[in-house]
């Protein structure tokens, strides 16, 4: 089991209801626990809604309500909202009579008393009529945030009525800036679009529940809303199958490094990658080495191309590695590499930018093959036949991780059709003997046994480029040498992930350069 301050566990519905039942045993309890859901939801969807445009003074918020806790967790994020814009408006769709809402929920919905616009929807009222209450509601404009807390968690089988009617009208309805859904969708169980409120972004309160981490789902973006429920470590019954990641993490980056430290202490990650018709990957990958914190960065480029790039990152050392014909590194010229490598390197990071032709295939092989420290595989190393070798590697060697994208662990898994369920994902990391951070919306750390999701990062990261910065600060994290093998890769992973969350939600998820990316790493690390 992993130190809660690193990562929390993922649990099944049914445990997750047990377990949060055993924590709340008072009515205080749960009131207390429903507050810090609801405030936490609120303040992670205006950070999310930033990457849209700044919030408006005049923002207008739908909140459709059911009985239980979860629209109890959905209003008292509307009074978040309005004590953080006096101005907004909110609209409030009951799905029920109040009379038949939990107490707590009910509680939360007092609080809003004459400050929010209330109706209510009846099961005969039909998708057209709550459409037409919908309409009246907008009165001609738009709802910038859209609010699901009809069921949550009990979502189980076809919705209902009046449920089937509030999501078909409001998945219909287009004037509707941020969806988001409270814990999970309504209907998420039947795992369709149509059938399942239209979520951008799902925020799990309290435990993250396995549903939430079900990559075929119709969950939009998810979070993870931590309300101390492992504060001090919970004990449970067995260790969870999956782990999700948290900002701590990065805890140790944040501390004050020893007054009489020498940069070898914080490693020396060696780079080889590049080719004459691809220079800019490796140069991404050393810029963003130099910035993970490592002691020191020696690449490794292709001659022809070595001097322009290192006059671009003169923190780095630079060695001009002879070409083939097509640009890419010679194997013959292996001893540049091997000879530097003894009482140097602490790490090696391979593939940026190679080009995949027989001769780079070959360096990579005869990287994995006698590189006794951690190496790290990406991009155009990311190859069925030096994937193989990693298997073989002696036993006193270090691991070796790979970094591919859903076409690329196909590729390695040679097979038609890539097995990525969490089972599979462990198959292949034992049967090759790798660590494997298998990136994807909700990206995944597994070294064989323990499976670590990253839900941060986004669409701002799906462009040419991220994979190559997120490299560099893995490698340079795992030759840093700080702790476990897990924990220095998930720090390079949520740093890159949340300095691609800032540069959205200041400058939107389009009209960016990936490079921006790394402008934002000492705010992560500094808090601002």
């Amino acid at each position: 089991m992993f130190d809660h301050q690193f990562a929390h566990p993922i649990l099944p519905c049914s445990f997750a209801k047990t377990f949060e039942s055993g924590l709340l045993g008072s009515e205080k309890a749960e009131w207390r626990a429903m507050s810090a859901a609801g405030l936490g939801v609120a303040r992670a969807i205006m950070q999310d809604y930033a990457e849209l445009r700044p919030v408006p003074d005049h923002l207008s918020v739908l909140a459709l309500v059911g009985k239980g806790h979860n629209g109890g967790d959905a209003l008292i994020a509307c009074n978040e909202i309005l004590a953080r814009y006096p101005r907004a408006s909110v609209s409030v769709i009951l799905a029920c009579e109040e009379a038949a809402m939990k107490p707590l929920a009910l509680r939360a919905l007092r609080q809003l008393e004459g400050r929010v616009r209330r109706e209510s929807v009846w099961p005969e009222m039909g998708t057209e009529g709550v459409r037409g209450l919908l309409e009246a509601l907008v009165a001609g404009e738009s709802f910038d945030i859209c609010l699901d807390g009809l069921l949550g968690l009990a979502s189980e089988g076809s919705l209902r009525e009046p449920f089937g009617s509030i999501v078909a009208a409001v998945n219909a309805f287009q004037r509707i800036e941020l969806r988001a859904a409270v814990d999970l969708p309504t209907g998420y169980a039947d795992r369709s679009e149509s059938a399942s409120f239209k979520a951008d972004f799902t925020y799990c309160t309290g435990i993250a529940k396995e549903p939430a981490f079900d990559m075929f789902a119709p969950l939009g973006r998810v979070r993870y809303i931590d309300l101390g429920f492992f504060e001090p470590v919970a004990a449970l019954e067995e260790d969870p199958d999956a782990y999700v990641l948290m900002p701590t993490a990065l805890d140790p980056l944040r501390c004050f490094r020893p007054a009489s430290v020498d940069k070898r202490k914080f490693g020396h990650l060696f780079v080889v990658g590049g080719s004459a018709f691809m220079p800019g990957a490796l140069l991404m990958a050393v810029q963003a080495a130099v910035r993970s914190g490592v002691g020191l960065v020696t690449a490794f480029a292709p001659a022809s191309v070595a001097a322009t790039l290192s006059a671009q990152v003169p923190e780095a050392m630079w060695v001009a590695w002879p070409e083939t014909a097509n640009g890419t590194l010679n194997p013959r010229a292996m001893p540049l590499l091997l000879e530097r490598l003894v009482n140097k390197a602490t790490a090696v990071l391979c593939g940026p930018g190679m080009g995949q032709d027989r001769n780079t295939e070959m360096v990579a092989q005869d990287i994995v093959r006698h590189v006794e420290q951690p190496v790290l595989l990406d991009a155009d190393a990311l190859r069925p036949k030096i994937i193989e070798l990693a298997s073989k590697r002696k036993r006193g060697f270090g691991p070796v991780v790979v970094t591919p994208h859903a076409g690329e662990y196909q590729r390695m898994s040679k097979a038609a059709v890539a097995d990525v369920s969490n089972a599979g994902l462990r198959d292949f990391c034992k049967t090759y003997r790798l660590t494997t951070i298998l990136k994807a919306p909700l990206t995944r750390l597994c070294d064989g046994d323990s499976i670590l999701y990253n839900t941060h990062g986004g669409p701002v990261l799906s462009r040419g480029g991220s994979g190559d910065i997120l490299a560099g600060l893995t490698g340079g994290m795992l030759a840093q040498g700080s702790g476990s093998v897990l924990e220095r890769l998930s720090r390079g992973l949520l740093l890159h992930a949340f300095s691609a969350e800032l540069l959205a939600r200041e400058s939107g998820q389009v009209a960016v350069q990936t490079t921006q990316i790394m402008d934002y790493l000492p705010r992560v690390l500094r808090g601002s």
